[in-house]
């Protein structure tokens, strides 16, 4: 039996002060929270600001509207602000264009009011003697919003820019056929998937979600083709009939360019003899042509067309469906008044047909990653054809260790790349309103490009890829955040940051209309979803941030185990339920390429037994791979592990463990341990050898595929 760790508080003069501040929108009353795991109750008063000397003047006039906190948080170093911040901002501070506080601009205020500006007085003290009178706005209306929105642009007038290897070869029809043939010889499958860039050389969820599912068919022996424009643009590839380049990835590997007529003649020639389970998976149309996929889809003759909702591209030019870039639409009729004034809007007509003449040319099964984004493409997709639309979530996180967390003041974090539409304008407000107030620490977590540094702002890079999948949810946990700010305005189809933000003990503030965010959240019980960003800034403002985080630190952090599992791959068309158990099985589907022949075993006694043709002085042994993935303990690499050999024959002959003729694909080669695995496509030479036998060990659980029929 252990003691009970006392339970960590936050520090009592961190604990905010009472009032709203300026602009705030508080009065007092309780917050209502959409959901919360917390109750939120009004926050009592406990203490006082001593209030300055009585000013005489203007000082008096300007003194109630000048915020301390927020106006030193950018002149900590300036002794007489710190003495006197009234009488600064009035002799000296609005000269160097700081705001009195979050609500007033003063280079706004006195690049819009020419006569304010000439007449070199104090813009603030202007405002609220005359210019509030008299209707003048104390900073841009609408701001950061509106900015965006004289910002937003059709996609088709923006500029695409080129994403391929410059040293990429082309190829043509018949040279891409040979080249698949040469792929999928041995090999249970092929997959052919669509996205808008090369998946291998950006960061981002589509992308690594996509490299997961490379590496998990990868895994079943299927082969997986990549293919990409060469021009990123978040647009159609126009239907001009001129012919399109697209660059192709092989298993991770660029294979070359080529024109989107000759990938559909190639797919046209993998017949059941030379390939017999073909799919055909779309994560993006951008950057492709509706024509050329349903072309491809007719030539590859898949066995499922598969299409991903990673966001709402079928439904609108404007993937998120913000209007302006703005404010959740909820993909209205094309004829509404929504459409009429959204950039958007125009041609969106034609572009839900072009939609719709793929969707009636191909029969898709369309795969969502939540409830919520299924119910909302559900009702925008109208009379959209689709085979079937299942829920099929990307990733899970399962409950860990509970650890103490530390104490200190309330930690905030945004996660991921600083742009509108994953809620950073708000975040940022509320880094603003906030800046200065000792019961906060905010963070930014983020690859090292995308930070934004900002006195106040603690910048962490970290750098989450297909080969560290963790490394996000390990920064948070190392920070001991308390709360991760999602905040975006749109409901999202998936978050990878929200279960990396669970995953590393950290609850989740989320709006309502943020989709699968907020769905998250409620699901778990992480976090608090709420209805405005005004109740967001109220959350942290007015002292429930503090309340909730001393609660959630006495039950200590709740960890996660982060499964990113929920790939094309893993989906089973019969079990709704998404099951990592479920793609476990004890068969290695092991098989022998012998230079063009593919040579089954068969069961003799314990072993595995293959006929080799004659000539042979090579082979290669196919198999599935492990599940899960081994760490290599000699590199710290992230490896693949076929089959664990524990005894292998050449006509009769033992080629023990580290024999130089294991050549490539083989790792482990400890003697004592009386096992090599190989990586799952192991070259053996075999010297003309006609007979090869072989062992595994046994109790080995191997990862499959569920579209992909046995045999």
């Amino acid at each position: 039996m252990t003691d009970t760790p006392a339970a960590p508080t936050v520090p009592q003069d961190s604990v905010p002060q009472p009032g709203p501040l300026p602009g705030s929108g508080s009065d007092g009353s309780a917050l209502e929270p959409v959901f919360s795991r917390f109750r939120l109750d009004p926050v009592p008063p406990t203490g006082t600001i001593a209030a300055d000397p009585a000013p005489e003047g203007a000082l008096a006039v300007i003194a109630p509207h000048i915020d301390r906190r927020f106006y030193l948080a950018n002149l900590a170093d300036d002794a007489a602000a710190l003495r006197d911040p009234v009488a600064h901002y009035h002799t000296v501070g609005w000269k160097q264009g700081h705001w009195p506080n979050p609500d007033f601009d003063t280079r706004f205020y006195l690049r819009n009011n020419e006569d304010v500006r000439n007449a070199g007085i104090d813009p603030l003290l202007h405002y609220l003697r005359f210019g509030r009178a008299e209707g003048r706005l104390p900073q841009r209306p609408g701001g950061s919003r509106r900015a965006l929105v004289e910002a937003a642009t059709p996609p088709g007038s923006r500029r695409p820019g080129r994403h391929a290897p410059a040293a990429a070869p082309a190829l043509d029809g018949p040279a891409l056929a040979e080249r698949l043939r040469a792929a999928c010889l041995g090999k249970r499958g092929l997959v052919v998937a669509l996205s808008h860039d090369r998946y291998m050389d950006s960061t981002g969820g589509m992308q690594i979600f996509i490299a997961d599912e490379q590496a998990q068919f990868n895994a079943d022996r299927i082969a997986y083709l990549h293919i990409a424009p060469i021009l990123t643009r978040l647009a159609f590839a126009p239907e001009d009939g001129a012919p399109l380049p697209l660059q192709l990835t092989l298993d991770g590997v660029v294979l070359g360019i080529v024109l989107a007529s000759e990938i559909v003649a190639a797919a046209a020639t993998l017949d059941d003899a030379t390939i017999a389970h073909r799919l055909l998976v779309v994560h993006s149309l951008f950057g492709h042509r509706c024509s050329d996929v349903s072309g491809l889809s007719r030539a590859l003759r898949p066995a499922r067309n598969i299409f991903w909702l990673h966001d709402y591209g079928t439904l609108c030019a404007g993937y998120n469906l913000l209007r302006n870039d703005v404010a959740f639409c909820g993909a209205p009729a094309e004829t509404s008044m929504g459409c009429r004034i959204c950039v958007y809007g125009e041609g969106r007509a034609a572009y839900r047909g072009t939609v719709a003449a793929l969707f009636e040319a191909v029969s898709f099964d369309v795969l969502c990653p939540s409830e919520a984004a299924a119910r909302i493409w559900r009702d925008g997709a109208g009379a959209l054809p689709w085979r079937s639309l299942r829920v099929h979530p990307n990733a899970l996180v399962r409950p860990a260790a509970i650890r103490e967390a530390q104490p200190g003041p309330v930690r905030i974090a945004f996660i991921g790349y600083p742009i509108p539409a994953k809620g950073w304008m708000l975040f940022i407000e509320l880094f603003r309103r906030a800046r200065g107030r000792p019961e906060f620490v905010f963070y930014h977590f983020a690859t090292p490009e995308a930070l934004r540094p900002m006195p106040g702002l603690t910048g962490v890079p970290v750098r989450v890829d297909r080969h560290d999948r963790l490394a996000m949810a390990r920064a948070v946990a190392a920070a001991d955040i308390d709360f991760v700010a999602m905040l975006a305005p749109w409901p999202e189809t998936f978050s990878y940051v929200t279960r990396e933000a669970f995953a590393g003990g950290a609850d989740v503030v989320a709006l309502a209309q943020s989709g699968a965010v907020a769905e998250a959240v409620r699901e778990l019980n992480r976090g608090v979803v709420l209805a405005s960003a005004a109740d967001v800034l109220r959350f942290f403002l007015d002292g429930h941030a503090a309340a909730y985080a001393m609660r959630q630190r006495a039950e200590g952090r709740q960890d996660g185990v982060f499964l990113a599992c929920g790939t094309t791959a893993s989906f089973d068309p019969i079990s709704p339920v998404l099951d990592p158990a479920r793609l476990a099985t004890r068969d290695p589907a092991l098989v022998v390429v012998a230079g063009n022949a593919v040579v089954a075993g068969t069961i003799a006694g314990e072993r595995l037994v293959f006929d080799l043709p004659a000539g042979i002085t090579g082979v290669r042994l196919l198999s599935r791979h492990v599940v899960p993935v081994r760490l290599d303990p000699e590199g710290g690499d992230m490896r693949r592990f076929g089959v664990p050999v524990v005894a292998l024959e050449l006509d009769g002959v033992a080629v023990p463990i580290g024999d130089n003729r294991r050549a490539t694909g083989w790792h482990g080669a400890v003697p004592a341990d009386g096992v090599q695995w190989t990586s799952g496509d192991g070259l053996l030479e075999t010297g003309g050898a006609r007979r090869l036998s072989l062992a595994l060990a046994d109790g080995v659980a191997y990862q499959r595929c569920k579209l992909v029929p046995e045999g």
